[in-house]
Parts: structure tokens; C-alpha cells; sequence
């Protein structure tokens, strides 16, 4: 963080206050003198639609794929002792510690059973599995057993993981004392452990709540080791924990005020309200890193616990900070942990740490909670972006998962380590069916157009499509009844016109939903085609190519990378004009969105989550007359 590569006197100076303000913050949390409000100032806000918790059905198409190839990740991870393959991490290997094993599994045990648990019940939502069920429920009854009388869940001591301790390796300073950052523990692996348990509890697992319960009882109550939840590694990752709880059947008041009293921080809230890229990248209690998306995941939570304005700002005005600074066009993160200092708009393509996969998984999250408070198209277009591109493509051909989704050279091969990539998508691509839809009392979204049925409020329809192919989009009704079929229409697209029963209904407009309500019979169908174009987006990152200018390339919502007879090191030089890129290519017969150059033929563009072991770029250097 020394060598913060700022543009100006006054952004590097404003670095500086903000690790001012953080360390009086600090101060002021430690010695007990911040203030909190409690629930009887409340004012809960309720989602204006809902995600799906089951009756979404997945269709054969790339979504089912991923999500069968996942759940056959997950058996087979289960198969191994400690549900990994693999040498343990380096830094792993230079400290002493109780639980030694493959990959992260003996640091972080918590979420170990979190990616497991998050894997298998989240698919067990959707339709019965015997295999995952006994998956779900040994993992659950091993925390049972394990859990202490007081509901610490004790893979480790407290002592050594929540309490501030000094160790050798990898050490962080701050003003208020020097930690170690494997005192992530705390914060990271207790937070990914709940959200697979609160997956167990929604599959139907009875245990899984109350013990979830018990542990945040004591974690409520910690008050030796919360004063220092903000100090150490990877403190960020701690601060969805107790409002997933809250919004549990079992949360409480006090999940909501331990994050006030302990996680919130206030000078931080008003500086992303404020829309401050600099609070982002440069937040001085942690390296650049894109886990600082989860202090977005939890402002969301907060507010629809309290209502309090505050957290809907900063919410509100990081998501702007975030998707103009520091997201890829396609959706991979441009921040990630080391190798930065990232500063806004840096957009790093071969970087070490470039593209991480958790980036994209909490910008869905965060994308998701947005889209039910707001039930704007612009949120569903996020998610949609980071599916298609980055969550398709996160998978090698074992079904490991790659750590960074880099965007020029060659993929990483994936890891089955139970790194946070692990975690954090094997829970997502179980989850992928309530992606889809939204519902509410008086209506259904289609937020997403893979193919899929839906069942809930007394509603049935069934979407069928080949996208993300194309836009040939179906949508057949199998109930009866009067509701709202809101279907979105993308921001990328043109006009559409929308057919009910083969006749025009309505018109839609791009970046809006189209909404038909009547009283709906079996067998109506809406069917519409969402025109797929090209267009280009010039990079304006720090890894500018020498000799012209490097665009991306879009066919409607896919990202496309260009592979051919080029280097990993070289940046190809095509010839097409970045506003026509369509002129010159020509698609390959048989090869869906494959695309040849004219001119080129040792190139060619395919979707970038169709890449696997070939050389690529997503920006090469285009050349036209124009230049």
C-alpha cells in the first residue's frame, strides 16, 4: 500500500485521511464509545419482488450443464477425506497448525464445510438428490457433535484465531498494533460456514438453523475478541455474517447491532456514498481486493433490517464506484488481492491476481439484493453480464475451479483446494435457478433467458430458448389465472416486439421490463428474439497496447476472445473497425458464435467461456482507416 501509484498530491493525501479517519474509528470502536441504534428505531423495507427459495427447474442448456457438472464436483470432493486434492498452500506449510491438509482445508476448515454444504443444499432446493441429502446431513451432524455447550463451533480455538496474536509470516500493521492476517479466520471462515448453513436450513435440514443460531449466541457475546474483528487479514470478509443470520426465521436483533458496534464504519459508509473510488481501492485496513464488495453485500442487509438511509447511500453510490472503476467489460473483477495498488479505472490484464472468480460471485449477490429492492433491468443485466462470461467460463474441463479468469494469454488451469473461488461459485452455480425469475404477489420476472420452468404462487410457466446462443426466446403458460408477466428487455438489444400467441402485444424498450397482465389461459405463449449485435469497448487501462488501440468484442450479451496462431506475449493486430466490427466477420457454419476475420483466417472469435487450453486476448489492437 506505500507505493500507492497515484495521479495527483491530492488523490494520495486523501489516501492519507482516509487511514486517519479508519484509525479514530478503530479507537473509538475499541474503546467502546461508538454509538448504535436498536430495533426499536427500526424501520424494516421489504423486497418489492422475491428470488425463487424452489420451484425453478432447470432445462438442457449451458446453465444445466454447469450446474450438473457441479453437483458431480461435489460428490466427488466428498469422496476425499478432507474434500480436497492437492499440496497445502506455501504460507500454510510455514506455520504450525492443528489441522494440517490438502489445499486450505486444514486453515479453514469453516469454509470447508461452508463450500460443501453451500454446494449440495443449495442444489437439494431445487429437486431431491439421496447423494447430496447424505452429504448435507453428515456434514451437519459433525457440527453437532463438535459444537461446544456455550455454541462455539470449535474446529480451532477461539484463542487462536479471534484473539490478536503475533505470529512470523505475513504480518499487517496498523497505528493501533501489528496482526497477523491469518487472523482471517474469524471473519472469513465464519462467514462462508454461514452461508452453508443457512443452505442446509433452506434445504430442509432441521439442525442446521438452530446450531447456526447457537454459534452467532456466542459469537453476539464474544466480547474480548469483537473489538478487534476490524484488525487482521481479510477483516471485510466479515461483514455479511451476522445480518445473513438476521434474515434467517432465527436472526435477532443483536446480529444487526454487532455489526454496528463492531464492523460498521461510518467514515467508510460516507465516503461510498459520496461515489469516492479512492474508499475502494485503497480502504487502509485491507490490500486492494475485491472482497471489499462484501461490505456492499452486508450495507444491503443492514438496510432492509433498519431502514436507515445511510446504508442504502453508500450501497448505492459503491455499486457506481465499483462498475465504472473496477469491473472488466464481461464482468471479471479488476481488483483483486496484491500486485496492486489498483487505483480506479486501472484495469490490469496481466496482472498476477486479475479476474478473481469471488469478485464476480459477490457482484451477482450484491446485484440480486439490488434487483429485489429496485426491480430495475440494470441490476439483472449485471448478473446476466457475469454469468454468461465469467461463472460459464470459471470451470475447466475436470470442473475445477480457476482462481482468476484472466483475460488475455492462457487460462489458469482450476484447483480443487477449497480456495475462496471454490467457496464462494460452488454455492452460486447451485443457486443459478433463482437467478432466472422474481416474483410477487401480483406477478412474475423474467429477469435471465436460460431455459427453465417455473412453479410458485399458484403460477407455472416454462421458458425455452438456446441463449445464451441467441435470443429465440419462448415463454409458454401451464397455469391459469389473472398476473403480471414482466419480462425484461435487455439493455443491449433493440425494440423488441413481444408476440402473445403469435400476434404483437407489445413493444419493448431496451432496459426496461415489458409488462402483460391479464387473465391468462394454458397454452399462452409469449415469444419475442432479442437481436444479437456486435459491439466493441475500447480498453482504457494501464496495459494500453504501443501500437493502437485494444477494443473488446460483444455479440449481443457474449463476451467473445479472439484465438488464433499469436504468443501469449503478443497483442494481434486486427484489421476491423471498432463501430462495424460485423462487416468483416463471417460466422462459421456448424459453430455456434464462432466467427472467422475476412482476411484473417488464422483467427477466429469464440464465446471466452468456450476457451479452455488455446491462446486468446480479449482486447486486441483493431485497425482501421479511422486510425
Amino acid at each position: 500500500m506505500d507505493d500507492l501509484n497515484l495521479e495527483s498530491e491530492k488523490d494520495a493525501e486523501y489516501v492519507k485521511s482516509l487511514k486517519t479517519q479508519m484509525e479514530a474509528e478503530l479507537k473509538e470502536i475499541r474503546g467502546n464509545r461508538k454509538k448504535w441504534s436498536t430495533a426499536k428505531d427500526w424501520k424494516p423495507v421489504s423486497f418489492k419482488a422475491s428470488v425463487p427459495e424452489k420451484g425453478v427447474h432447470l432445462l438442457p442448456g449451458p446453465l444445466r450443464r454447469l450446474f450438473d457438472a457441479n453437483i458431480a464436483t461435489i460428490k466427488h470432493c466428498f469422496s476425499i477425506e478432507d474434500y480436497c486434492e492437492g499440496e497445502p498452500a506455501d504460507f500454510i506449510k510455514q506455520i504450525n497448525i492443528p489441522r494440517p491438509g490438502h489445499g486450505w482445508s486444514g486453515w479453514l476448515p469453516g469454509s470447508n464445510d461452508g463450500r460443501m454444504l453451500s454446494g449440495a443444499a443449495n442444489a437439494l432446493r431445487w429437486e431431491e438428490d439421496q447423494e447430496l441429502r447424505k452429504i448435507v446431513n453428515k456434514i451437519i451432524a459433525g457440527i453437532k457433535e463438535r459444537m461446544r455447550d456455550d455454541g462455539y463451533n470449535n474446529y480451532y480455538s477461539e484463542e487462536v484465531s479471534y484473539a490478536l496474536r503475533h505470529y512470523p509470516h505475513n504480518l499487517h500493521k496498523t497505528e493501533v498494533g501489528t496482526v497477523s492476517v491469518l487472523t482471517e479466520r474469524k471473519n472469513y471462515d465464519r462467514v462462508f460456514w454461514t452461508r452453508g448453513m443457512i443452505a442446509a436450513g433452506l434445504a430442509g435440514n432441521a439442525d442446521a438453523l438452530p446450531l447456526a443460531r447457537r454459534m452467532y449466541d456466542w459469537f453476539n457475546n464474544a466480547g474480548e475478541f469483537l473489538p478487534d474483528l476490524l484488525l487482521g487479514g481479510n477483516a471485510t470478509n466479515g461483514f455479511p455474517g451476522g445480518p445473513l443470520m438476521y434474515h434467517t426465521p432465527l436472526g435477532r436483533e443483536e446480529d444487526i447491532i454487532t455489526n454496528k458496534r463492531f464492523l460498521d464504519q461510518d467514515y467508510w459508509i460516507k465516503a461510498l456514498a459520496e461515489k469516492q473510488p479512492l474508499a475502494f481501492s485503497h480502504y487502509p485496513g485491507e490490500r486492494p481486493h475485491c472482497y471489499c464488495l462484501l461490505f456492499l453485500e452486508a450495507l444491503a442487509d443492514e438496510y432492509r433490517a433498519t431502514g436507515e438511509k445511510k446504508y442504502l447511500e453508500a450501497l448505492l453510490g459503491g455499486w457506481e464506484v465499483y462498475r465504472d472503476n473496477y469491473k472488466h467489460p464481461g464482468g471479471a473483477t479488476a481488483i483483486c488481492e496484491a500486485d496492486g495498488p489498483y487505483p480506479p479505472k486501472s484495469y490490469y490484464l496481466t496482472s498476477g491476481h486479475n479476474g478473481e472468480t469471488c469478485g464476480s460471485v459477490f457482484w451477482i449477490w450484491i446485484n440480486q439484493r439490488l434487483m429485489q429492492l429496485e426491480a430495475e433491468e440494470k441490476y439483472a443485466a449485471e448478473i446476466e453480464e457475469a454469468i454468461v462470461n465469467i461463472i460459464l467460463a470459471c470451470r475447466d474441463e475436470k470442473g475445477h475451479t480457476r482462481y482468476h479468469n484472466r483475460l488475455h494469454g492462457k487460462k489458469e488451469p482450476g484447483l480443487n483446494q477449497n480456495t475462496c473461488c471454490e467457496v464462494s461459485s460452488t454455492g452460486l452455480i447451485s443457486s443459478l435457478p433463482e437467478y432466472i425469475f422474481m416474483a410477487d404477489d401480483s406477478g412474475i420476472y423474467v429477469n435471465l433467458f436460460f431455459s427453465a420452468e417455473f412453479e410458485g404462487k399458484g403460477r407455472k410457466l416454462k421458458l425455452s430458448s438456446a441463449f445464451p446462443l441467441d435470443g429465440k426466446v419462448t415463454i409458454e403458460i401451464l397455469s391459469e389465472g389473472k398476473f403480471d408477466l414482466r419480462v425484461r428487455i435487455p439493455a443491449w438489444a433493440g425494440d423488441i416486439p413481444l408476440l402473445l400467441n403469435g400476434e404483437t402485444a407489445q413493444n419493448g424498450k431496451p432496459g426496461t421490463y415489458v409488462s402483460i397482465e391479464r387473465v391468462w389461459k394454458k397454452g399462452d405463449t409469449i415469444s419475442f428474439n432479442l437481436p444479437y449485435k456486435f459491439r466493441t469497448v475500447e480498453y482504457t487501462g494501464f496495459d494500453a497496447a504501443p501500437n493502437g488501440r485494444r477494443h473488446s468484442l460483444f455479440y449481443g450479451p457474449v463476451l467473445l476472445a479472439l484465438t488464433g496462431d499469436f504468443e501469449e506475449k503478443d497483442i494481434p493486430v486486427i484489421q476491423l473497425e471498432p463501430s462495424d466490427p460485423g462487416k468483416k466477420l463471417r460466422a462459421e457454419p456448424d459453430k455456434d458464435l464462432h466467427f472467422k476475420i475476412k482476411e484473417l483466417e488464422r483467427c477466429q472469435f469464440i464465446p471466452y467461456y468456450q476457451i479452455h487450453t488455446e491462446t486468446f486476448t480479449c482486447f486486441p489492437v483493431y485497425e482501421s482507416p479511422d486510425f
